[in-house]
């Protein structure tokens, strides 16, 4: 652009000689100066070329006099980007102290020190040097909305990332309150809020959220998942646990993990039968491990009709880990011993779990095998730890004997 303005005017000076060229021809014009003693005499095309002349000049002595400095602070810019980039390649790469050390000594103009105030942050933060990263916050935070806006934001997400989310809350609350509806902002604000399980504060965000698409759908499903789950939960009561079922989206109600809440809330509250229609329309069209658990619960007042539909799907799922569990569960509520014990072990068998070694342990704790029962409860804690359960012994997975407790 620069240099097409340059062009264009050269241009208009040739036609504008061009024009007056035949006016100087016949009448070059007098100029006469007289200064002291001295009288100088010329024509006026002669002195505006030695004012052009004694112009051009002063401006080449003016550029050979600023050279040495000009080239300095190019040689300065062209080091302090190329620590600029050393550091940020650093920091890519992970090699944190490497990375702050060239973002010190990087020198950039105003328009990028904010971004190396930023990075330095980041390298500080990730050394967990968290009085210099508050410095380097303070440094970039030079004026203007913009530029604090970021600062900001950037240290809400590295609290974030040291999960200290009771101090980023408020940092994203404030930024969400000058910059309202700001997908980034408001996206982060929710995660900070069910990391805090804070769901009432994520159900108010949600309709926001969806409409200006801050986060991906599915993850927006999953709160809202969530939030029906907490509602669940958190039923004081029957007629309360109804009401939070009742008031739910009729697509939230066909979701497994918000079943599997009602379900665990309605034996809580020693009413499962309200969940076993459910449960079980579920399971005839969708298999689900995690419902079939819930489908086993032993406390329910229909014990007998759920250990008759368990062993029906049995037929079909034989291979099953947790409809054993389920039935073993059933089973130990009804006093079937030899039968709670056969499908504990073979649920074992299939894969091995925590619950399905505590299951065991508590049945054989009742049975009087204690010592069984302590090793059942060793390799539920193993397990949980990642570590390989022990073997049961023989007497753990044995028949039981003619003097033990029968239905």
């Amino acid at each position: 652009m620069r240099q097409a303005v340059v062009w264009l005017t050269l241009l208009a000076l040739l036609l504008l000689t061009a024009a007056l060229a035949p006016l100087f021809k016949s009448d070059p014009g007098l100029v006469q100066i007289h200064f002291l003693d001295w009288t100088i005499e010329t024509t006026v095309l002669v002195l505006a070329g030695a004012v052009l002349l004694a112009w051009g000049i002063f401006q080449l002595v003016l550029w050979l006099w600023r050279l040495p400095a000009r080239t300095a602070a190019r040689v300065a810019e062209r080091r302090g980007l190329a620590q600029l980039e050393k550091g940020l390649l650093a920091l890519t790469e992970g090699d944190w102290r490497t990375a702050e050390r060239a973002l010190q000594k990087s020198t950039v103009g105003p328009g990028r020190a904010t971004a190396r105030y930023l990075a330095a942050a980041q390298a500080a933060d990730s050394q967990d040097a968290e009085d210099r990263r508050d410095q380097y916050l303070e440094q970039a935070d030079s004026g203007g909305r913009r530029r604090r806006f970021l600062v900001e934001l950037t240290r809400a997400r590295m609290l974030m990332a040291n999960e200290r989310f009771e101090e980023a809350l408020p940092v994203l609350k404030a930024l969400n309150e000058r910059r309202g509806q700001n997908p980034q902002v408001l996206g982060m604000l929710a995660q900070c809020e069910a990391e805090l399980d804070h769901w009432d504060a994520v159900q108010v965000l949600l309709p926001t959220l969806r409409r200006i698409e801050a986060l991906p759908e599915p993850q927006l499903d999953a709160f809202q998942s969530e939030v029906a789950r907490h509602r669940l939960l958190e039923a004081e009561d029957v007629e309360a646990l109804e009401a939070a079922w009742k008031s739910l989206p009729k697509a939230m109600q066909k979701q497994a993990p918000v079943l599997e809440r009602y379900a665990e809330r309605a034996g809580q509250l020693k009413h499962a039968e309200l969940a076993e229609p459910l449960l079980r329309q579920w399971l005839r069209k969708t298999w689900s491990p995690a419902l079939v658990l819930r489908y086993g619960d032993p406390g329910a007042g229909d014990a007998a009709k759920r250990l008759a539909q368990c062993e029906k799907w049995l037929k079909e799922h034989p291979e099953d880990a947790a409809l054993h569990m389920a039935l073993g569960r059933l089973c130990a509520g009804q006093e079937l011993w030899g039968k709670a014990r056969h499908h504990l072990v073979r649920s074992l068998e299939i894969e091995p779990t925590a619950a399905g070694y505590d299951a065991l342990g508590q049945l054989l704790e009742r049975l009087g095998e204690l010592e069984p029962s302590l090793v059942c409860f060793r390799n539920a804690l193993r397990v949980t730890q990642g570590r390989q359960p022990e073997p049961l012994p023989v007497q753990a997975v044995r028949l039981p004997s003619a003097a033990e407790p029968k239905s």
